[in-house]
């Protein structure tokens, strides 16, 4: 049962350090033109939370 402990005292922080090194190597990989698209969507979603929120005020 010692051998349990000792795997997640020592794997755990080295699975945890793969998965950053992992997705920060998959994050760089991404292109220019998915961060204009989000954006873009971003600000989609900006006004419709905007005009919701108009709309809610007005119907008041």
């Amino acid at each position: 049962m010692e051998w349990l402990w000792a795997f997640v005292v020592i794997g755990g922080p080295i699975i945890l350090g793969l998965a950053l090194v992992y997705a920060t190597l998959q994050y760089r990989k991404r292109g220019r033109a998915l961060d204009r698209v989000s954006q873009e969507s971003a600000k989609h979603v900006r006004e419709d939370i905007r005009r919701d929120e108009d709309r809610a005020s007005q119907v008041r």
